[in-house]
């Protein structure tokens, strides 16, 4: 298929750099009717298919985007004729699956693409584009299904689980993921949240972080904690605040039956920044190490400033922290943090970010947060960054 080293699923999830692996249609149909007992292949609407009970399966393979894109980048081709072989089968009451077969030595993963985003844009010869950390899922887990930076929706399932997933016996369970969905639906209102509503419902409730700046971050932590414990959803994911100079500093505890599963950090972001600075490189990888991942929960907000407003929100915000008692460091000052004080936000979507051990090289950027006040080097961090989203992207979720 090309020259190129690309990134290539080992049978325990790992991640090695080699060639594409070449296959004919023969040995591509070969694959599917060996993963579907009772599969046979014949033709519909002048396409050769796979059909598997009521399933029309069109596919091809899963390889490598091509020079100059990074390694984890991969897609399928879909031509025009798919679409008609699609609508065909819908008029006869069937089910069309657009299929993606990846192929590395002995390491097999369908890629379920749902035709339906490719159909309304004709599909001429248009890609379906999968990732690297698509792959490590399905391979490690089974099953594992998101829905991408542009909307499509495609499900990963390893060669053992093909047939039941079809089936409708084999489905992706996450009851980590349930709870986001159970408070997105309560906290993405809609609505434009203001600084000062914000700041005095945290007073109110006496949370710890009222009195900061950027206020935003902390109503969304104070807002997930209080929800966690109302539910009773903390005895999934719990929101914790560890300070402690050899403690781990996360927010999201995950835990399963037997306690402790992984970590994660909660974060609010302007929906209009390209990337965002994470945690400590150093003990994120130990965290990976110890616990196979790490999830990074990411809430995307519209931003307003007080500094397009004549700054009356943040001579607002200072007054009322003078009324109710804090006075910072330095005394009294109407103007304090004019620059950057938000007089409002929108939260209008999530993304759930995985890193582990297929993509952790990737979130390595170069990003040293200059030097401590004392002339100190501080520890290098890694990146989020947007344009590498889909190698982690594990759930999605927003107003429509």
């Amino acid at each position: 298929m090309g020259h190129l080293d690309v990134d290539q699923i080992l049978r325990d999830g790992s991640v090695v750099e080699d060639v594409d692996t070449t296959l004919t249609p023969t040995e591509k149909r070969r694959l599917l009717l060996d993963a579907l007992p009772g599969a046979r292949v014949e033709r519909f609407a002048g396409a050769q298919v796979v059909r598997f009970g009521d399933h029309v399966i069109l596919s091809a393979q899963v390889t490598h985007l091509g020079f100059p894109w990074p390694e984890f980048k991969k897609r399928i081709q879909i031509p025009r004729r798919w679409v008609e072989v699609h609508d065909a089968v819908i008029e006869d009451g069937l089910v069309p699956r657009f299929v993606g077969i990846y192929n590395y030595r002995d390491v097999m993963v369908f890629c379920d693409f749902d035709p339906s985003t490719y159909v309304r844009r004709k599909a001429n010869n248009s890609a379906a584009h999968v990732a690297t950390n698509d792959l490590y899922k399905a391979q490690t887990a089974g099953v594992f299904s998101r829905t991408d930076s542009n909307s499509n929706h495609l499900t990963s399932v390893r060669f053992d689980l093909f047939a039941g997933y079809l089936g409708g016996s084999v489905r992706e369970e996450h009851p980590h993921l349930e709870v986001f969905a159970r408070f997105n639906a309560d906290f993405f209102s809609g609505r434009q949240l203001q600084a000062l509503t914000a700041v005095r419902e945290m007073h109110a409730s006496q949370w710890r972080d009222t009195m900061q700046p950027e206020w935003a971050g902390f109503y969304l932590e104070y807002r997930f904690d209080e929800f966690a414990r109302r539910s009773g959803a903390d005895r999934l994911v719990a929101f914790q605040k560890l300070k402690g100079k050899r403690g781990l500093d996360y927010d999201l505890v995950f835990k399963d039956h037997d306690g402790l599963a992984y970590y994660g950090d909660l974060k609010a972001s302007n929906i209009t920044a390209k990337e965002a600075p994470g945690n400590d490189a150093e003990d994120l990888r130990n965290c990976i190490r110890d616990f196979g991942r790490f999830w990074y929960v990411i809430y995307e907000h519209e931003t307003w400033h007080s500094r397009n407003e004549d700054d009356l929100p943040v001579k607002e915000w200072n007054a009322w922290r003078r009324s109710v008692g804090h006075i910072p460091q330095g005394g009294y000052n109407e103007l304090s943090y004019r620059g950057k004080f938000k007089s409002a936000v929108r939260f209008v979507g999530m993304k759930i970010l995985e890193v582990n051990e297929a993509n952790f090289h990737v979130v390595l950027g170069d990003f040293n947060q200059g030097h401590q006040p004392s002339g100190a080097d501080r520890a290098l961090k890694v990146m989020i960054s947007k344009r590498n989203i889909d190698n982690f992207l594990v759930y999605s979720d927003g107003i429509a």
